[in-house]
């Protein structure tokens, strides 16, 4: 009922790769024409990723009932097909063009979010506290570890970063951003407001949220608007954030039996707050709820399931503990507990109120420990545990799960 694997369509992966490679050349034409270049930041990261899963459920009994899904283990939702060893890469490029003007390049591929273009943008500083972004830009609503070198996870312990379920309120879009930094004091107040278009130039065209409304929809509008707030102190390293963002889209359902609409909207608050405990343990916790109300209406005179109207309210706690051991050797502890609610009510052709459905909910809980060593020539590995539970079900029924997973990463970075 809430997740879906869809496997990534040839027309968007050459899209992404064709616009990556226009970019690098426009990266390259732009560094031999000018010369006022100052900062030329460009690295990389490619790995090996292998799983052993033992989930209790090894597939789910029903769509609805998604004992295994559920669990958010490597394989639950990915973009391309699951397989238990998988390789992926990501590359980071920074380009100065002019004093106050740089190119920032971020692309990750890996079969859990498949092929991705995470940020293509020119960045314009006005002045040393003002700056405008434009082109595919980060939301940078999460601290999701995606692009961090020292990331002592293979797979990361908040829900929100786990699957691609969460991508569209955690990632990226075409868009216009208007950011400052400033310090008060000991403080450094780092703030950011945007406004996204995932539909323009065809880069997130099946972008909906986590809900399908048809096999056949067609996402017709796709707004967001965001912004968040970060603030650093300086002398002790204790870090907060505060971030949302709004989506208002609609989509068409053309199948025959439905001919309808589905207007959506979604709003999502996180929170987290980080802090060293001592020059080698730091913690970390975050939260964060996501309230998503998707209609559904049919043209037709008779009354299909379409006609409905769901809430699902979602949200999730993190706790996450670092233990430098030496210089190469990090030691990460993590637990998060996740739930879903959703209430559904059927409406007749007239849009009058006809019945509701029991409200049905998922908890799942992850507990994982992780190990990452590095050595000096960019090679590093990190080993992790991963233990999950989850339980759904409405009406005093529950369907429980339980499984465990211990995954493996060797990776190269430069």
């Amino acid at each position: 009922m809430f997740y879906k694997t869809n496997k990534l369509k040839p027309i968007n992966k050459l899209w992404l790769v064709h616009l990556a490679g226009a970019f690098s050349l426009l990266v390259c034409q732009l560094s031999y024409a000018s010369d006022a270049l100052y900062i030329s930041q460009w690295s990389y990261q490619v790995g090996l990723d292998t799983w052993q899963l033992s989930p209790s459920v090894k597939q789910d009994p029903t769509p609805w009932n998604a004992q295994n899904t559920n669990l958010l283990l490597p394989n639950a939702a990915t973009k391309w097909s699951y397989s238990d060893t998988s390789h992926y890469v990501a590359v980071i490029g920074k380009q100065s063009i002019q004093k106050d003007t740089f190119l920032s390049l971020k692309v990750k591929a890996d079969q859990a979010k498949g092929l991705r273009l995470d940020e293509a943008m020119i960045q314009y500083d006005i002045s040393p506290s003002l700056a405008v972004r434009a082109g595919v830009v980060n939301y940078k609503t999460s601290w999701c570890r995606t692009y961090e070198p020292d990331n002592g996870w293979v797979q990361e312990i908040e829900t929100i970063c786990v699957t691609k379920n969460f991508q569209d309120v955690t990632g990226s879009a075409p868009g216009l951003q208007l950011a400052t930094n400033n310090t008060w004091g000991n403080y450094l107040v780092q703030k950011q407001i945007g406004i996204y278009r995932p539909l323009a130039f065809n880069y997130a065209p099946k972008e909906f949220g986590n809900y399908y409304p048809s096999p056949n929809f067609q996402v017709d509008s796709n707004r967001k608007f965001g912004f968040n707030v970060n603030v650093l102190n300086l002398d002790k390293a204790f870090e907060a954030r505060l971030s949302y963002i709004r989506a208002t889209q609609s989509a068409t359902l053309p199948e025959q039996d439905i001919r309808g609409t589905a207007p959506q909207t979604s709003d999502l608050w996180y929170l987290g707050v980080a802090s060293p405990i001592t020059h080698r343990l730091s913690a970390r916790l975050t939260k964060f709820m996501q309230h998503q109300n998707i209609e559904c209406w049919s043209q037709l005179n008779a009354t299909p399931w379409c006609n409905t109207d769901v809430v699902q309210k979602k949200g999730s706690t993190t706790l996450e503990l670092a233990y430098r051991v030496t210089p190469v050797d990090l030691l990460s502890v993590g637990i998060s507990q996740t739930k879903f609610d959703t209430n559904r009510k059927f409406y007749t052709p007239q849009r009058t109120f006809m019945e509701q459905d029991f409200p049905f909910y998922i908890e799942t809980r992850h507990d994982s420990v992780a190990w990452r060593h590095d050595w000096a020539s960019g090679m590093f590995g990190i080993a992790q545990i991963l233990l999950a539970q989850q339980k759904n079900g409405f009406d005093n029924l529950d369907f429980s799960s339980h499984g465990n997973a211990i995954g493996l990463r060797i990776g190269v970075q430069r």
